[in-house]
């Protein structure tokens, strides 16, 4: 059997139901509010104070490696130190003609700082 549209009420009963709860909303008493509330608060854990984390003690060789950056620091520091050592004792002759071009001075003199084992093998055939 076929509905047609005359057969149908004006209103839906539950658009009507919706209708009027849209018109008058209903809120919540203020002792229902303080209840929920209540428990509300009642079901929270409470706050726990929590004890600082122990600093542990730290060596000397502990804080000099912190102030030089960490490991890091210190391989670049002593990589720079060795790299300085090495010039400075070998002194390679790239080195020695740019620091003459840029000093302008000739360096005439040269030290004999790693003397070889000549001195120290020979033997002195003394009476």
């Amino acid at each position: 059997m076929k509905m047609t549209h005359d057969q149908r009420p004006d209103t839906d009963p539950l658009d009507a139901l919706f209708a009027t709860a849209r018109q008058a909303p209903m809120a919540p008493s203020d002792d229902f509010m303080a209840r929920a509330l209540d428990t509300a608060l009642g079901a929270q854990p409470l706050p726990r104070t929590l004890a600082p984390a122990p600093v542990p003690k730290r060596g000397l060789w502990l804080r000099m490696l912190g102030a030089l950056g960490g490991g890091f620091g210190l391989a670049g520091l002593g990589s720079a130190a060795m790299a300085g050592l090495l010039i400075g004792y070998v002194q390679p002759d790239p080195l020695l003609i740019l620091t003459d071009s840029l000093s302008g001075t000739t360096i005439t003199e040269s030290y004999d700082l790693s003397p070889g084992f000549d001195a120290i093998l020979t033997e002195d055939t003394r009476p």
